[in-house]
């Protein structure tokens, strides 16, 4: 998987070959329209070279050589406009004016350069179409209501409340300082929705992102270890999955576990740590059932360094459906 900068490269070269071609097929069809074009655009370019050394020996020929230039220049945009064509229709061709598709102004990177960026960076996210709808701004509060446990009450909502806000701080701040969050509770109670919530508030803020289910990110581990096929395909997900941004890992514990997932499990949690890389993990399993499932290095890893955050109340999906 090839980073954001360069698949954005990529689209700017492409798209400068786009209008090298434009220009040259331009070229050739003015060429037969009026023959004399060419032969002016090879004396600009003898007149050119004459100016350069004149400059570098210091000649005297500077004035009547650039005279010369000048009146080719004349005498081609008249012949364009003589056969109805704009003045600059033999002009280098650019998408971007300011850094002329280079994608680099005075050394800083180009707005269309960041666009393009931007544009890739979701792309590899790994987002279904109907996660990049899940935002903060589409959450939904109202979905939530406060229950009893044991004959004592449970502030959902303030409990939800709480959560969004730390997990909105969370993505906000991703740029500046990294951490690492636990999401845990029932099936249904919105973990996945919160997580497409900091994954696209993340890229909205212009970090790198990839999502996968623990199911789907062992089995890439398993194909890339064990030459399965897409091996291709593994390798450069496995390479994204240590570099990127964010990695989320969704549904974990629901994969099937073995003394492979559960190594390679936890050499991408310690290698993002130290690497100063954030991971959201969410799980319908406590730090027990993890510390069983997987390791007790993998429950202190997460334990010392994950933000945990447990969501209560009922399953949401049978009001998700209703609505």
């Amino acid at each position: 998987m090839e980073s954001a900068y360069v698949l954005a490269s990529k689209e700017l070269e492409e798209l400068r070959n786009e209008n090298r071609q434009i220009l040259e097929y331009r070229k050739r069809e003015m060429a037969d329209i009026a023959p004399r074009i060419p032969e002016i655009d090879i004396e600009l370019m003898q007149s050119g070279t004459a100016l350069l050394k004149t400059v570098l020996k210091k000649g005297t020929s500077f004035d009547e050589v650039k005279a010369k230039i000048q009146s080719l220049q004349d005498e081609k945009i008249a012949l364009l406009e003589k056969n109805g064509f704009p003045s600059d229709y033999l002009d280098d061709i650019v998408s971007c004016k300011k850094c002329s598709d280079t994608g680099f102004v005075m050394g800083h990177r180009c707005d269309c350069l960041k666009t393009l960026i931007a544009k890739h960076i979701g792309s590899n996210a790994n987002l279904s179409e109907y996660m990049k709808n899940q935002t903060f701004e589409n959450f939904d509060f109202s979905l939530f209501e406060d229950t009893q446990r044991d004959g004592k009450p449970v502030p959902v909502v303030k409990i939800m409340q709480k959560a969004v806000q730390i997990c909105m701080d969370f993505a906000d701040n991703l740029k500046h300082e990294t951490g690492n969050i636990i999401l845990s509770g029932n099936a249904g109670t919105g973990k996945t929705y919160l997580s497409s919530c900091i994954a696209n508030r993340a890229l909205e803020k212009g970090n790198t992102v990839y999502y996968t289910s623990a199911y789907k990110l062992f089995d890439t581990l398993e194909s890339l270890k064990f030459g399965k096929d897409s091996v291709d395909d593994a390798q450069s997900i496995s390479k994204y999955i240590y570099e990127v941004d964010l990695l989320i890992i969704d549904d974990l514990g629901t994969e099937f576990t073995t003394q492979f997932t559960s190594a390679a499990f936890f050499d991408i949690l310690n290698s993002r740590l130290v690497s100063g890389k954030s991971t959201l993990i969410s799980t319908n399993l406590n730090l027990e059932g993890i510390n069983n499932l997987y390791s007790q290095r993998v429950a202190s890893r997460i334990m010392g360094d994950y933000k945990a955050i447990t969501l209560l109340g009922n399953d949401l999906r049978p009001k998700l459906k209703n609505k």
